[in-house]
C-alpha cells in the first residue's frame, strides 16, 4: 500500500514511524534527486492505520497493481459546518474581532506592496533578488520587518497575518496561472490593494486553541477566546468528542453585519446507509420555471419548483435601496434602512441554499446512480439576452448542484455521471431521437419535427438524461458524445478501471472501414467482461 500525505516532511515522519519506504521522485534534468510525499507501507495499511493519522488524517491512500495505483478510500473526507455567534457584549473584545480582520488586510497589502516593489526593482536591475511569491518566503519576510511595519502585532493572533498572506499567495498564483491559459474559468487581474470599505472581514486560524465545548453552545477561537453559537453545535462537538472528527481550520467572518464561524474539518466516513430506491437510475434537468426535474427508471418524474429568492424580494430590495440614497450617512434612517437590505440578502442567500441542500440530500437517499448535467453558467447568462433573465440565472445557483451532490454521493458510496457539456438533452426527442422544434427561445413545450407531437422541454431532458448514454438517448441528427466523469458505485472508491468507466467514441473517431466499435456519437460502456454498445 501506497500513503501519499500532504507533505515531504508528513511523509519523513510516516516513514520513521511505520518503518515504511520513502520513496524518491523521479531524477530531473540535473540528475538531483529529491524525496517525494509517498510512503511504502507495504500489503497491509489497517496495522499502521492509527499511526498515520496521528501525523495527518489528509493523506491518500493507493494500492499497486504492478505498474497501476489504484486509489483506495482512505476512511476520511473532508467538509464544513458554519455556525452563526453572537456579537461580544464586551467593547474591548468587539475591538479585538475588527482588530484581527484589520491586521489580515495589513498583512495582504504589506506582502502586495512588497511583490510590488520586487518587480519594479527587477524591472530597473536584472541581476535584483525578489521574494518568491510563496507563502513560506513572504511569511519570513513578514516575519523579519512586522517589528518596524506594525509594532502592535502581539496584540493579534499570529494567524490573521498568516491568513492575509497566505491569500495574496493563492491570488498571486491564480494570476500566473491564468495568464499562462492553465488556469480554467475567466482570466484573473493581478491583486489590488485591500480597503476597509470593500475587503469583507474575515480571519482563518490554523493553528491554536480551536474546540467546541461540551454545553453545545460555545466555540473557541486564539486569543478571540469564547464565542456563543445562536444555534445546536452537536451535529459537530459530537463526533469531535467521539474521536470521529478532527478540526482543520476555522474563519472568523463578518457578513451582513454578524459574525459566523465557518469550520473545515475530517470526518471519518461511516458504513454507507442504503438507499431508498437501490438499483434505480435517475435523471436531472436544471432550469429555471423549476429548480429541478428529476426522471427515473421506474417512470417517475419529480419537479422541485425553484423558490427564486431574489425575485420574491426585488421590489423590497429597491425600495431599501430608494431609502438608503435619500438618508444621511450615519443617520438612523440611514442604518435602519441599510439593515433591511442586509436582511433582504441573508434571507435570499439561506433559502436558496436550503433549496439545494434538501435536493441533494434527497437525490442521495433515494437513488442509487444519478446523471446531471456539465452546465456552462456564465455562457447560459451570455446567452439570456435581457438583464432580468441573466439576473434569474444567477437566483437559481445552478451551479450548486454539482459540487453539493458529488460530496455527498461519495459518502453515499453511490454512483455519478456527469453528463457531457455540448450532449442536447433538450433538442432530442426522447424516445425517436428526432430534433425538436422550439416556438421561441425560452418556449417550454417543444414540436416534435416528424411526428408534431407536443414535448414538455424539461421532462423531455431528464428522461434523456436519465437514459444516458443510452441508444434512445444519444442517436438522432444532432451529434452528442459521451460521459466525461464518472463516480464508481458499490465500493465507494474511485477506481479509473472499474466497470463504471466509460469512454467515449466521437464522429472523428468512427473508421470508413468496416464495421465501427460503436455507431458516430454514440457512447461505449467499457467493463470487465467487455465492450458493450
Amino acid at each position: 500500500m501506497l500513503v501519499e500525505m500532504n507533505t515531504v516532511a508528513q511523509a519523513a515522519k510516516v516513514a520513521e514511524l511505520t518503518g515504511g519506504v520513502h520513496l524518491a521522485t523521479k531524477p530531473p534534468k540535473d540528475g538531483h534527486t529529491g524525496m517525494s510525499r509517498c510512503v511504502d507501507v507495504g500489503d497491509g495499511f489497517e496495522p499502521h492505520r492509527q499511526t498515520v493519522e496521528s501525523v495527518s488524517v489528509l493523506f491518500k491512500l493507493y494500492r499497486r497493481d504492478g505498474d497501476d495505483l489504484t486509489p483506495v478510500p482512505s476512511g476520511w473526507s473532508a467538509t464544513g459546518a458554519e455556525f452563526e455567534v453572537e456579537w461580544p457584549r464586551e467593547p474591548e473584545r468587539v475591538s479585538l474581532i475588527h482588530s484581527h480582520f484589520g491586521a489580515r488586510r495589513k498583512a495582504y497589502n504589506w506582502a502586495l506592496a512588497q511583490v510590488k516593489a520586487d518587480m519594479d526593482a527587477k524591472f530597473e536591475d536584472p541581476n535584483h533578488i525578489s521574494v518568491p511569491w510563496t507563502l513560506p518566503a513572504l511569511r519570513k519576510s513578514w516575519n523579519q520587518t512586522k517589528d518596524d511595519v506594525a509594532p502592535w502585532w502581539a496584540a493579534n493572533s499570529k494567524e490573521a497575518y498568516n491568513s492575509g498572506i497566505a491569500d495574496l499567495a493563492k491570488a498571486l498564483d491564480n494570476w500566473k496561472k491564468s495568464k499562462n491559459a492553465t488556469r480554467k474559468g475567466r482570466k484573473i487581474g493581478f491583486p489590488t490593494f485591500r480597503s476597509k470599505h470593500h475587503d469583507a472581514g474575515r480571519v482563518r486560524f490554523t493553528t491554536g486553541t480551536m474546540r467546541f465545548e461540551d454545553d453545545r453552545r460555545t466555540i473557541v477561537l486564539p486569543v478571540i477566546g469564547q464565542l456563543r453559537s445562536k444555534e445546536n453545535t452537536r451535529r459537530l462537538q459530537r463526533p469531535l468528542s467521539g474521536g470521529n472528527a478532527r478540526i482543520l481550520n476555522m474563519t472568523l467572518s463578518e457578513r451582513w453585519g454578524r459574525l459566523f464561524v465557518s469550520v473545515n474539518y475530517a470526518v471519518r466516513i461511516s458504513t454507507p446507509h442504503s438507499v431508498a430506491k437501490p438499483g434505480v437510475r435517475a435523471g436531472v434537468d436544471l432550469g429555471l420555471r423549476s429548480l429541478a426535474t428529476v426522471a427515473d427508471t421506474e417512470g417517475n418524474i419529480i419537479e422541485f419548483a425553484n423558490p427564486a429568492p431574489l425575485r420574491a424580494t426585488l421590489s423590497a430590495r429597491r425600495e431599501a435601496g430608494r431609502q438608503m440614497s435619500r438618508r444621511i450617512v450615519g443617520s438612523r434612517g440611514h442604518t435602519a434602512a441599510k439593515t433591511k437590505s442586509a436582511k433582504l440578502d441573508r434571507r435570499a442567500v439561506h433559502i436558496r441554499q436550503d433549496a439545494w441542500h434538501k435536493l441533494t440530500t434527497w437525490l442521495t437517499a433515494t437513488y442509487s446512480e444519478v446523471v446531471i448535467e456539465d452546465l456552462d453558467i456564465a455562457a447560459m447568462k451570455r446567452s439570456m439576452g435581457r438583464r432580468a433573465f441573466r439576473r434569474a440565472v444567477s437566483d437559481t445557483a445552478l451551479g450548486k448542484l454539482r459540487p453539493g451532490i458529488t460530496y455527498k454521493m461519495q459518502r453515499a458510496a453511490t454512483s455519478l455521471i456527469i453528463a457531457d457539456r455540448w450532449y442536447p438533452s433538450s433538442q432530442i426527442h426522447h424516445g425517436c431521437g428526432c430534433r425538436l422544434i422550439a416556438p421561441t427561445k425560452l418556449s417550454k413545450t417543444l414540436i416534435c419535427a416528424t411526428t408534431g407531437e407536443m414535448v414538455d422541454r424539461d421532462h423531455n431532458a431528464a428522461k434523456n438524461l436519465r437514459d444516458w448514454p443510452e441508444l434512445n438517448a444519444s442517436s438522432g441528427p444532432v451529434r452528442s458524445s459521451a460521459p466525461v466523469d464518472t463516480q464508481a458505485a458499490s465500493d465507494g472508491g474511485t477506481d479509473p478501471g472499474s466497470e463504471h468507466k466509460m469512454t467515449c467514441v466521437r464522429r472523428s473517431d468512427c473508421k470508413t472501414e468496416g464495421k465501427p466499435e460503436a455507431d458516430c456519437g454514440e457512447a461505449r460502456i467499457k467493463t470487465s467482461q467487455g465492450d458493450v454498445a
